[in-house]
């Protein structure tokens, strides 16, 4: 176990004989910006994104999106081929944090151990603390703050019709942004949650629109309003 200025060694780098063996068969949950930051940099919708690269799960009601492994090519990442990581630069939250894992408030402990991740047997010294800022993990507590608090807000009505229809809003505000562009510009959206001329313009913007999206959601929107745009809510 590791507090946060606990110290530790590691460095990755392809001269190691296991460079590569974490990124197959691994469980690895993407984040609201995780999807957003990869769907740029491979140049898709979030809609594409979604369907061509991750599987649908659930978490007490809440949607989650994991990344899918390559099927037939021994359960490799997509994004990893013999020279590294191709999105390297806009990595998932998972694949930032480790070898590092968060096993509670301010304590933390590893992925793996040193005989299969070779990197913890380098000589460069860190602090977790030190790591996470390395690693550019900062950004994700500002552009998902209040996406940590959904889960404790949300609840399902029993009923099964609208709760799929719960479902489908979170998992389109939180994951598929570009659908949820289309959603808030529509005159029935503008008109019920009064989004202003200015409004719209931030609203261009990805990053604005998923956090919009997340204090939209904290604020238990009106149902039959958007029921009257189920159309337009992703299939689950």
């Amino acid at each position: 176990m590791l507090s946060a200025d606990g110290r530790f060694c590691f460095s990755c780098h392809r001269g190691l004989a296991c460079f590569g063996s974490c990124c197959r068969d691994v469980n690895i949950f993407l984040s609201p910006y995780d999807v957003l930051r990869l769907k740029r940099k491979l140049g898709v919708s979030s809609s594409e994104f979604l369907q061509e690269y991750t599987l649908l799960a659930h978490e007490a009601g809440i949607p989650l999106v994991q990344l899918k492994m390559r099927e037939g090519e021994d359960l490799r990442c997509p994004f990893v081929g013999p020279e590294g990581c191709r999105v390297y630069d806009e990595r998932p939250w998972s694949c930032r944090m480790a070898p590092v894992d968060i096993k509670g408030p301010e304590t933390y402990t590893f992925v793996f151990d040193s005989a299969f991740c070779l990197g913890l047997n380098e000589p460069e010294e860190w602090t977790v603390t030190g790591w996470m800022a390395d690693q550019g993990l900062d950004v994700y507590e500002e552009v998902e703050a209040l996406f940590k608090q959904l889960p404790g807000r949300f609840k399902l009505t029993g009923l099964d019709f609208l709760d799929r229809h719960l479902s489908r809003l979170v998992y389109m505000a939180c994951y598929d942004v570009d659908r949820f562009r289309e959603f808030v510009f529509d005159p029935v959206f503008l008109e019920a949650f009064e989004v202003s001329r200015v409004g719209k313009e931030e609203l261009q913007d990805d990053v604005a629109l998923l956090k919009f999206g997340f204090a939209w959601l904290m604020s238990e929107p009106d149902l039959e309003v958007t029921l009257k745009l189920r159309d337009k809510l992703p299939a689950l």
